[in-house]
């Protein structure tokens, strides 16, 4: 289901849920249901105000508790790549484009690029291993939200876009 983050918690996020035919319901995604690997702050993942996919895991009617997953769907927001990216699937992995950070989290940096040409933007994905040659100790130190960047991107597949900022040599 679509849902929006309204509130961050230490254990979680809260989100709401709007069912198709409008009928909407909040519910709690704890820490370990963000998927994708570990999470040590829901902050570096989520913010309020996200797009997110969830399913539901389990309702406690009694209790007035609805229980939600966001694994085997999406962790970023889901529509966090945006309309521009068919653009570049056509793009070559040794073009550099340019860009500027989106968010970071500790799996990576979310970064908002431009074709070559200018025509279309959208969003991606520079994984930990594509961030420098060598080991990246903290994502943090690599980049700053906002700050420009040169990527390349590696593919396009699914809905989702990954990014490189090393060398195609490197890759």
């Amino acid at each position: 289901y679509a849902g929006v983050v309204d509130r961050l918690v230490s254990f979680g996020a809260f989100v709401t849920v709007t069912l198709p035919e409008g009928a909407s319901a909040q519910g709690l995604v704890h820490i370990s249901q963000v998927g994708g690997g570990f999470v040590k702050t829901i902050d570096d993942a989520l913010k309020v105000g996200d797009r997110v996919k969830v399913r539901v895991q389990s309702v406690d009617a009694g209790a007035d508790r609805l229980s939600l997953s966001m694994k085997g769907g999406h962790r970023r927001p889901a529509s966090a790549a945006g309309p521009g990216l068919p653009a570049f699937e056509g793009v070559s992995p040794a073009t550099w484009c340019d860009g500027k950070v989106a968010s970071i989290a500790n799996f990576g940096i979310f970064v908002t690029v431009t074709t070559p040409d200018g025509s279309a933007e959208a969003q991606g994905l520079v994984p930990l291993h594509d961030i420098k040659d060598g080991f990246v100790d903290n994502v943090a130190s690599e980049a700053e939200v906002g700050q420009a960047v040169k990527v390349r991107v590696v593919s396009v597949a699914r809905g989702k876009m990954r990014l490189s900022m090393r060398e195609a040599a490197s890759v």
